[in-house]
């Protein structure tokens, strides 16, 4: 039954239609022919009957007790409808008792006086008149099968003079030569009327749904183009993504080289400078106290803002994560922090997966990062704890502490934070993830989920481009090593 998915709708619609059509018009042809013969025969039937009550019912009114037709009155029959005109026309005659046993035959006479079971005759017996149409099977119709005619049987009762009494059953043949000439020409009209008419039907229909069909299959390879459009407009927009998120941590990158190497080099210039001053006043002791105050007032202001700025530099470079894997990723940031903050934070890991490209590994870094940062600013480190996990499909990271809800004090620290959170949730959502942050009495708890399958195919890419580029012996600008990068400052 596959071949018929692979016909269009209109042809499958010309199929059903033509079969439904053809028998519902067969049918209605059908029942049509079957009015017509019956009113024909209705008509005929009613002719005959009168014809019979004219000039039979007369003859059977003095019967004899045992109900044969007495000789006279056989005669005056034989007179009407032996070798008369209207033998033309009424081609044979008899005449039945209640019984079933024929009293008079206008042609056959052997049949008179022999009984026959006809149910048309019990049936005229009880008043009906009956009429049929080429039906003559039974032994007592045997001259008139033998004529090869079409004919036309009437049965009607006839009544004793005055009462509703049957006391005999009239039959004639009809001659309907003429007749089933005409009802051969209605029923082949019938039937050309019936099959134009299904054929102007059925045409008209299958134009119209061909139209429909026409106009279905462009809108459909229309949808289908606007779909491959959008899919590829998709991937564009999450490349584009990836590529942004690419180009933000360069420029964080380069910030923070920019930071390290212009304002805490000529800081820490400057410092070198007011150290050896602040040498030069102690050895000579005729200065003043005072001055020598706001000389180490200097310094240690100096040295602050030289100690901020080396944090915040290292913070915006990020490490290498090419080479890492998810769990080496997790575990760089949480000892990154520990180093900077000297606070301790429980790790807790499950399954994790193999790989994720970079993208990935930077939005991971870049949550953790600034998920503990925020914990040792508001929790003063307190309770730090990361967990990782891989659970259907995501990768799923929960950060938490335990140093009590947000102060409500709105100041640069929790402005530092909004900015922060706002950050987490957009690298979350660029790949289609999920953030709940939820601040209760005993702490702060980060979760994130990221789904796989967008990783997964990231990963497939970046190996087809990666192995695409070496075998054709091309390949993009370096990235600047930034593991490389601070070793060359890690003197600073």
């Amino acid at each position: 039954m596959k071949w018929r998915y692979n016909l269009s709708l209109s042809t499958q619609f010309l199929i059903v239609a033509a079969i439904v059509l053809c028998i519902s018009m067969a049918v209605l042809g059908t029942w049509v022919n079957h009015q017509i013969t019956r009113s024909v025969l209705a008509t005929s039937g009613a002719g005959g009957s009168d014809f019979m009550m004219g000039f039979l019912e007369a003859e059977v009114q003095n019967l004899r007790p045992d109900g044969t037709m007495p000789q006279e009155n056989q005669n005056r029959l034989d007179s009407l409808f032996v070798d008369t005109p209207l033998a033309k026309n009424i081609v044979s005659v008899k005449i039945w008792r209640p019984d079933g046993v024929v009293i008079y035959s206008s042609i056959a006479k052997d049949v008179i006086g022999q009984h026959f079971v006809s149910t048309d005759v019990a049936k005229a017996a009880s008043g009906k008149i009956v009429a049929e149409f080429e039906d003559m099977v039974s032994s007592e119709s045997a001259y008139e099968q033998s004529l090869n005619k079409s004919l036309i049987e009437v049965y009607t009762p006839l009544r004793k003079s005055g009462t509703d009494e049957v006391i005999a059953v009239g039959e004639i043949y009809e001659d309907a030569e003429t007749l089933d000439a005409q009802l051969r020409s209605s029923m082949f009209l019938t039937w050309l009327v019936v099959c134009l008419t299904t054929m102007l039907m059925l045409t008209f229909l299958y134009l119209i749904v061909r139209r429909g069909s026409f106009i279905i299959a462009r809108q459909r390879s229309e949808l289908k183009e606007r779909i491959g459009e959008a899919q590829k407009m998709a991937t564009q927009n999450e490349q584009l993504r990836l590529d942004a998120t690419e180009a933000n941590e360069e420029l964080l990158g380069r910030i923070g080289s920019d930071i390290h190497d212009g304002p805490i080099q000529v800081l820490t210039l400057a410092r070198f400078r007011l150290d050896e001053i602040a040498g030069m006043w102690r050895r000579k002791s005729a200065r003043t106290a005072a001055l020598q105050d706001h000389l180490n007032e200097a310094t240690k202001t100096i040295s602050e803002s030289i100690e901020e700025l080396r944090h915040l530099s290292t913070g915006l470079v990020l490490p290498e994560l090419n080479e890492l894997s998810p769990r080496q990723v997790i575990e760089l940031a949480k000892g990154r922090h520990e180093n900077m903050t000297g606070t301790d934070v429980e790790l807790v890991l499950g399954e994790l997966p193999q790989q994720l490209p970079e993208a990935m590994k930077i939005c991971v870094y870049r949550i953790l990062q600034e998920s503990l940062t925020n914990a040792f600013r508001h929790a003063g480190g307190v309770g730090q704890k990361v967990q990782a996990r891989l659970k259907g499909g995501h990768l799923w990271l929960l950060i938490s502490d335990q140093g009590g809800q947000f102060s409500k004090v709105e100041n640069a620290t929790t402005d530092h934070t909004k900015l922060g959170h706002r950050g987490i949730r957009n690298r979350v959502q660029a790949f289609g993830g999920t953030v709940r942050i939820t601040s209760t009495e005993t702490g702060t708890l980060v979760s994130i989920s990221l789904p796989l399958e967008r990783a997964d195919r990231q990963v497939q890419t970046d190996i087809h481009h990666t192995g695409q580029a070496e075998s054709e012996g091309l390949g993009g600008p370096a990235k600047p090593d930034m593991a490389s990068q601070r070793s060359e400052r890690g003197a600073d």
